[in-house]
C-alpha cells in the first residue's frame, strides 16, 4: 500500500513536469513562429541582423534546455510509475500465494536444470505436487471451475522440452511476467561523445526510448488420452501428457513467431509481416552461395553489434535450392567441393535452421534475439465436453498465455529466390 501511495505521488510529479515541459515546448514554437514572421517582414540589413541575433538566442536557449530530451525521458518514466502500478493492482487482485502454497507447488525455486536431476533419480515422479496433480487429472472430468493449474516442477518440465519440437523458441529472447509488461527500449545506435574528464555528458545522450508493451493471448489444444493409460503408472502418463502439450504449444509458438498476424489474429506479432519494405530482397536466378548470402548486408551493416545471424528456411528450400551448391563432381566423377553436414546443415559457416511454417524458396536470415518472447501466464489442463465414450478415450486441453513481438525489425531481412527458367 505505502509503495503503491509513493509511486502515485512520484506519478503526479512526472506529470506536472510533462506538463511544464510541454509549454515550455510551446512557448519555443510559438517564438520560432514570431522569427519566421519577422524574417519575412524585414526589409533591411539591419532588421535581417536583429532577426538572426534572435534565432542564434533562441537556438542556444533550446538547446540548454535540451526540453526534448527531457520530454522523451519524462514519458519513459511516466510509462515506467503506470507499469510498476499496474503490477501491483494485478497482485491485489491476485494475491501472491503463502509460502506454504508455494511449498505445496513445488517451490518457484525449482528450474529447469534441476528438473533434469530429479528425472534421473526418479525423484521428480515422487514428488507429492506431481502425485496429487496426476491424481487430480485422471478425475479430471469431476474437477469443475476454469481448470487444473499444473505445479511449476510440471511446468518446468514442458517449457525444458519445448525446445525439442520448436526450432525458433530455443532462438528467441524469452521472459517470464506476470500483469501487463512494459519494456523500455533504448533504440539509438550512434556513438558516446567524447569530453573533458570533468566535463558532462550532453542531454542529447540519453537515447531514443521506445515503449513496447505486450499482451498475453491463449494457445491451447484439445487431446484425447485412452482410458488404459490413466491406470497405469505415472511414469507413463508424465511422459505422455508433457510430450502432447509441449509439442502442440511449440508448433503453435513457432508459426506465431514467424507470422503471427498481432493483436488482430489474437496471438503474438510475426517477424516476416513486421519487415519494412527494404528487409525484403527477391534474388532472381541466384547462380551460388554468394547471390543468396549477399541480402545479410542489408541487417549486417558494422553500424553496431549484431548477435548470432541464423538461416531459417523449409527442408525442401534447402534440399531444392542450395544442396547442389555443396556437390560439385568433377567428369570424373570426384568430388571437389564442400560436403554438406546434413546432422548439421550450414550456409557459408551460418547455421540453417529448418521450419515447415516458411514459404517454399524463402529465406528468413536474422539475430533471433531481436524477437522477444513473453510466457505470461502458467499452462494449465482443463476438460472439454466432447469426450470420446464410445473410444473409451478422455479430452483435455493444454493451454497458456503467451505474446512476443520483434523488438528490433531491421535485425531480419526475408529472401525470396525466384526461378525464371522454371516459369
Amino acid at each position: 500500500m505505502l509503495k503503491q501511495l509513493k509511486l502515485q505521488a512520484e506519478l503526479k510529479q512526472r506529470n506536472a513536469e510533462m506538463q511544464i515541459l510541454q509549454e515550455k515546448r510551446t512557448d519555443f514554437k510559438k517564438r520560432q513562429d514570431e522569427l519566421k514572421m519577422a524574417l519575412e517582414e524585414a526589409k533591411t540589413d539591419e532588421d535581417i541582423a536583429l532577426v538572426q541575433q534572435g534565432i542564434d538566442s533562441l537556438e542556444n536557449e533550446i538547446a540548454e534546455a535540451g526540453t526534448d530530451e527531457k520530454i522523451t525521458s519524462a514519458s519513459a518514466e511516466i510509462t515506467r510509475i503506470e507499469g510498476e502500478l499496474a503490477e501491483i493492482e494485478a497482485r491485489g487482485n491476485n494475491p501472491k500465494p503463502s509460502k506454504k502454497d508455494i511449498e505445496e507447488r513445488g517451490g518457484n525455486s525449482m528450474n529447469r536444470y534441476q528438473i533434469r536431476e530429479l528425472l534421473k533419480t526418479g525423484e521428480y515422479y515422487e514428488r507429492a505436487e506431481v502425485k496429487e496433480f496426476y491424481d487430480k487429472f485422471k478425475n479430471l472430468r469431476a474437477i469443475g471451475g476454469e481448470g487444473l493449474t499444473i505445479p511449476e516442477v510440471v511446468i518446468n518440465r514442458i517449457m525444458d522440452i519445448l525446445g525439442d519440437y520448436s526450432t525458433l523458441y530455443p532462438l528467441v529472447d524469452r521472459i517470464t511476467v506476470k500483469g501487463t509488461a512494459r519494456i523500455l527500449i533504448d533504440t539509438d545506435t550512434t556513438a558516446a561523445t567524447w569530453i573533458e574528464q570533468t566535463g558532462t555528458l550532453p542531454t542529447s545522450e540519453v537515447g531514443t526510448i521506445t515503449d513496447i508493451s505486450f499482451d498475453g493471448y491463449k494457445i491451447g489444444k484439445v487431446t484425447f488420452v485412452d482410458n488404459s493409460m490413466l491406470q497405469d503408472s505415472i511414469i507413463n502418463l508424465d511422459d505422455y501428457v508433457v510430450k502432447k502439450i509441449a509439442r502442440a504449444i511449440s508448433l503453435g509458438l513457432d508459426l506465431a513467431i514467424l507470422k503471427g498476424t498481432g493483436a488482430t489474429g489474437k496471438q503474438p506479432e510475426g517477424i516476416i509481416p513486421q519487415l519494412p519494405t527494404t528487409n525484403k530482397v527477391i534474388v532472381t536466378d541466384p547462380t551460388g552461395y554468394a547471390d543468396i548470402v549477399k541480402p545479410i548486408a542489408v541487417i549486417d551493416t558494422g553500424k553496431d553489434s549484431i548477435g548470432e545471424i541464423v538461416a531459417v528456411m523449409k527442408r525442401s528450400t534447402y534440399y531444392n535450392r542450395l544442396l547442389g551448391y555443396s556437390v560439385q563432381p568433377t567428369s570424373t566423377g570426384e568430388v571437389v567441393a564442400k560436403l554438406p553436414n546434413l546432422k548439421n546443415p550450414d550456409l557459408l559457416g551460418l547455421r540453417v535452421v529448418f521450419n515447415n511454417n516458411m514459404d517454399d524458396d524463402t529465406i528468413l536470415y536474422g539475430d533471433f534475439s531481436k524477437y522477444t518472447l513473453v510466457e505470461r501466464e502458467n499452462v494449465s489442463i482443463d476438460k472439454s465436453e466432447h469426450v470420446k465414450f464410445t473410444e473409451d478415450q478422455m479430452a483435455f486441453r493444454g493451454k497458456g498465455r503467451f505474446d512476443g513481438k520483434p523488438t528490433k525489425k531491421e535485425a531480419f531481412v526475408l529472401v525470396t529466390l525466384e526461378y525464371t527458367s522454371e516459369a
